[in-house]
């Protein structure tokens, strides 16, 4: 084997390394979601979709986000909530939920096609939850002016 064709086989194999590991690492970023394992006690999700009914819509901004939020008796009533891209294509976007009695909340974020969540708080029958969420598009962030804690919404 000549120097050059060494040279080149150590290029193409050191090419296809680069390669995997961007794979893997931008692969991580994107998938990137919240693990259920994690939620703390009377928290749950993410989930594919909310159970119940439909119980409240908060606008984002502009016609381009929202937070759609169910409500179902489960569990002592459970609030449940999912924020929704309108945009074609990936961003980044969170939805965040806590009960008001609890210092501790529950988050889903990451890189979607679509929604981030579906994200439950249990007990919301005699307590309330703040709800709040976020989609970043084309560098601008759309968050509905929640402030800190979000909306309340008591069931």
């Amino acid at each position: 084997m000549t120097r050059l064709s060494r040279t080149a086989t150590r290029l193409r194999a050191a090419t296809v390394c680069g390669i995997a590991a961007i794979s893997m690492v931008g692969g991580a970023g994107v998938a990137a979601a919240t693990n259920p394992g994690d939620a703390p006690p009377g928290y749950a999700g993410p989930f594919s979709y909310c159970k119940g009914s439909p119980y409240d819509s908060i606008p984002l901004g502009n016609g381009h986000a929202y937070i759609d939020v169910w409500r179902s008796a489960e569990g002592s009533g459970t609030l449940c909530a999912m924020t929704y891209d309108v945009q074609d294509g990936r961003h980044s976007m969170e939805v965040i939920i806590r009960r008001e009695d609890w210092q501790t909340g529950w988050y889903d974020i990451g890189d979607y096609d679509r929604y981030a969540g579906a994200i439950y708080v249990g007990g919301t029958e005699i307590h309330c939850a703040y709800i709040s969420g976020w989609v970043a598009v084309d560098g601008v962030t759309y968050d509905g002016n929640l402030g800190r804690d979000g909306k309340k919404v008591c069931s």
